[in-house]
């Protein structure tokens, strides 16, 4: 027979699992990217940290793992265990990336566990000022007059977004151009600027002061609308693409096997964040407008990208490493 000191210990044995779940967080988040420290991602990542800490009662940590176009961040999500101690921040370089490695050490999607769409942001075609054509469409003709001698254009690298949105966008105008892969944008500016190669693609961010000093013009954003931080740029649609759209984006996510409760968690915290008008404000300086989503959509976003870039990637005969 049971006595009540049995009793009691059985149910408070049976009670652990779940008041351990309700305790969530009870140390310290770390919050992972891929990228370098003092970039835009990196920027980005602080903003969420600083604010989500402060949401959620717990210290959120940012660790950048940066190397192979943010897949060796993504193989240490894969790898961490599924308590919702380790999170990432991703961008649309993860859907690229994910199209252009043939085998990787996790499955890009389904390894992964959505938790909230972070920002959306604009990819920026750009040229010197003294460039000949004036926006998008004349860029475009100027390569259709030369198709012996194809404009050259800089991205942050082979596999990049930026690379595969004007191979997407060549492909569409039935236009071949020269790509001249950087090590980041940084570099690409500087060789727009000396005239070295004829245009660039971007997150805004890496040419906005060139821009506002004269030195660049900037031709078209990938957004399916104009961005409110530049609304006298047209969109790649207006420059004759009707319901194009390449939007950069940010987005939360951890690793698969991710219980929903603390899903459901992070979700509610990082959507009460992005209504904060002072955190709306510091994401438009960083180049991005706050977008919150619900979980199944991160993964579908990133799905799509996938899918997308690999399309692009086979009509364009590019070989993937």
């Amino acid at each position: 027979m049971l006595n009540r000191r049995t009793l009691l210990a059985g149910l408070s044995a049976s009670l652990l699992p779940f008041e351990a779940k309700a305790a969530w967080p009870e140390r310290s988040i770390t919050l992972l990217h891929g990228f370098a420290p003092g970039g835009g991602t990196d920027a980005t990542s602080r903003v969420l940290a600083e604010g989500l800490s402060k949401i959620l009662g717990q210290t959120v940590v940012v660790e950048t793992k940066p190397g192979a176009g943010t897949t060796l961040a993504g193989a240490q999500l894969a790898r961490s265990a599924p308590d919702g101690y380790t999170i990432s921040l991703i961008t649309a370089t993860y859907g690229a990336s994910s199209a252009f490695y043939k085998s990787l050490p996790y499955k890009p999607v389904d390894d992964l566990k959505g938790i909230c769409q972070v920002s959306e942001a604009p990819y920026m075609f750009s040229c010197n000022a003294d460039a000949p054509f004036k926006n998008l469409a004349e860029l475009i003709a100027s390569a259709k007059k030369q198709p012996d001698k194809p404009l050259t254009y800089g991205t942050p690298g082979v596999g990049s977004g930026p690379h595969l949105i004007v191979e997407q966008v060549g492909q569409l105008a039935g236009v071949k151009f020269q790509h001249i892969p950087f090590r980041g944008g940084a570099q690409a500016v500087v060789e727009v600027l000396a005239g070295r190669i004829d245009f660039m693609v971007d997150p805004p961010i890496s040419m906005i002061e060139q821009i506002k000093a004269g030195k660049f013009r900037a031709l078209a954003v990938t957004t399916a609308e104009r961005f409110p931080s530049f609304p006298d740029i047209p969109t790649v649609a207006e420059a004759g693409f009707p319901g194009y759209a390449a939007p950069g984006w940010y987005s939360l996510v951890g690793p698969v096997g991710l219980p929903d409760d603390v899903v459901a968690k992070l979700n509610a915290a990082t959507v009460t964040l992005l209504k904060d008008e002072s955190v709306k404000e510091r994401l438009l300086s960083l180049g991005s407008q706050a977008k919150a989503s619900q979980p199944k959509e991160v993964i579908d976003l990133l799905a799509s990208d996938v899918k997308r870039w690999g399309e692009v990637l086979e009509k364009a005969k590019i070989e993937r490493i």
